[in-house]
């Protein structure tokens, strides 16, 4: 039955990932070979633009440490902006201060890197099928 609630929550779901380094990449060819649709970005502009022009987007997974972009202030801005979607927080250089951070901003997950593709598609399940659908909302005039 689990596997079962697995594939549903992957259904039509899309990533959007933020990661400047070749990890964006690998990750975003994991969560497709899990059944998940991707965009993979590696600046914080290209992010927010895919979201704020209406692009579907489920759940953000995304690195600290940004070319264009505080980490932490981008996740900030993703949370005023669209406080219904689920970040996570995926990073090769997280302390005790980012998470706290992070998880104080509204990350709903905060990992460190290298993660097996596997484990990350079932953190991602977990957090969708906890979310449920989430909605972008109505474009402004």
């Amino acid at each position: 039955m689990r596997k079962d609630r697995e594939a549903v929550a992957r259904e039509m779901k899309t990533i959007l990932i933020v990661d400047p380094e070749s990890a964006g990449q690998s990750l975003g060819e994991a969560m497709n070979r899990h059944g998940f649709t991707t965009y993979v970005v590696s600046e914080a502009k290209d992010a927010l633009a895919i979201v704020r022009n209406g692009l579907p987007v489920d759940l953000v997974i995304m690195e600290l440490l940004l070319p264009d972009m505080d980490g932490l202030d981008f996740l900030n801005t993703m949370k005023l902006e669209m406080p219904a979607l689920p970040i996570l927080v995926a990073t090769a250089r997280g302390s005790i201060e980012t998470y706290l951070q992070a998880l104080g901003l509204g990350a709903i997950e905060y990992i460190n890197k290298p993660v097996l593709s596997k484990e990350l598609a079932r953190i991602v399940s977990t957090v969708l099928e906890r979310q449920g659908p989430y909605h972008m909302p109505p474009q402004a005039a």
